[in-house]
């Protein structure tokens, strides 16, 4: 049991060492991502910690299988290489011993990857649709990037803002083209702001001080109108969310309804918490090595098992997506072969070639 509670303690300091790795890495490169959405306008920077935090729960269900496994190989690796292992087997413990305590912390951890790919995920990720659909239908100035011409949000016109002030709802040297079946507006305005009509909800820019130019592309008989105040509606839509991704839908309504993709999405979020398992024992033979092997040989070869597993079963789903296979096999296969690997390796390691070559000897 001591033994057992060392192996479990390495492995668990390893692996919130590559958790927080990987999620550093992952979380970069979404950081970048939505302050590129805030410079382009699409989304409102006090809206941007709040879909960061909901993408946390997304990626740790990409990130959790693949730190899992890396921590056991590298954990286990390290106690071979500084012979602990060797004096361990000296106690009489095997394989079979160090696979049992692997897996109780594998189990743990699959319950936990169950959680959040079956139920968290799902439900960040209607979250995030639903805060950049609200995000989108927001008035205009919300998303205005001053010194930058933005394309308004019904895209039928530009929208130019030299000064913005955010906190006084004010803006400064104001340029709009607006395409209109009639013809086009070309708007030029000192100053302006934003406002909300009670009565109606609609939301309006109202321009102050500047001219309106209308006419048609080509012709000469532009109407020029010089205006104190110019209010311009812009289209005020319902945060709703046109279509879902089937990544937001609850694992509940994927069970429920017989739609297609239904079935390979769900599968695909069970196989995330099955993946902790089998690589849990695929990675138990993976992390045997000695003083004079390469330090990462091993390592090379399990990252390579890993993307070989990861693309089978992007594969499988892509196929039970497009009814191509049935769902009965689905994903299952590949968890089914990578674990009959995965015993093999556990096989060789526990000798059982030399039991059979001794028992074809005594024959």
């Amino acid at each position: 049991m001591i033994i057992a509670r060392y192996l479990v303690k390495e492995i668990f300091i390893t692996l919130l060492a590559v958790v927080l790795v990987l999620l550093l890495i992952a979380l970069s490169a979404q950081l970048v991502g939505l302050f590129s959405d805030v410079a382009s306008g699409m989304l409102q920077v006090d809206t941007v910690l709040y879909i960061f935090a909901l993408r946390t729960l997304s990626i740790l269900v990409f990130i959790l299988p693949l730190a899992l496994y890396l921590a056991i190989l590298l954990a286990l690796s390290r106690l071979y290489r500084d012979s602990e292992m060797t004096a361990i087997a000296a106690c009489g413990i095997g394989t079979g011993y160090i696979l049992r305590a692997v897996s109780g912390l594998a189990l743990v951890v699959a319950v936990l990857q169950g959680l959040l790919s079956l139920q968290l995920a799902p439900w960040a990720e209607h979250q995030v649709q639903l805060l950049t659909a609200a995000a989108q239908s927001r008035g205009d100035i919300q998303g205005i990037a001053p010194g930058r011409f933005q394309e308004m949000r019904e895209g039928d016109g530009v929208l130019y803002v030299e000064e913005l002030n955010r906190e006084q709802n004010r803006m400064r040297n104001v340029f709009v083209q607006q395409q209109r079946a009639q013809g086009s507006s070309l708007i030029r305005a000192e100053s302006g702001h934003q406002m909300l009509d009670e009565k109606t909800g609609d939301r309006f820019m109202v321009l102050e001080t500047g001219f309106r130019y209308d006419g048609k592309s080509g012709q000469q008989n532009y109407t020029v109108i010089e205006f104190e105040k110019h209010g311009i509606r812009i289209q005020e839509k319902a945060p709703e969310v046109a279509s879902r991704k089937h990544k937001a839908i609850p694992s509940i309504e994927l069970w429920k309804e017989d739609k297609r993709g239904y079935a390979a999405e769900l599968q695909w979020r069970i196989s995330s918490a099955l993946m902790c398992l089998v690589l849990a024992v695929l990675a138990v033979p993976l992390s045997v090595t000695s003083h004079r092997q390469n330090r990462y040989g091993r390592l090379a070869i399990a990252i390579v098992l890993y993307m070989l597993l990861t693309n089978l079963l992007t594969v499988s789903r892509n196929w039970l997506f497009d009814d191509k296979i049935s769902p009965y096999l689905g994903l299952w296969w590949v968890h089914g072969t990578v674990l009959v690997i995965a015993i093999a390796l556990l096989l060789r390691q526990s000798g059982i070639r030399h039991l059979l070559n001794r028992s074809t000897a005594s024959r």
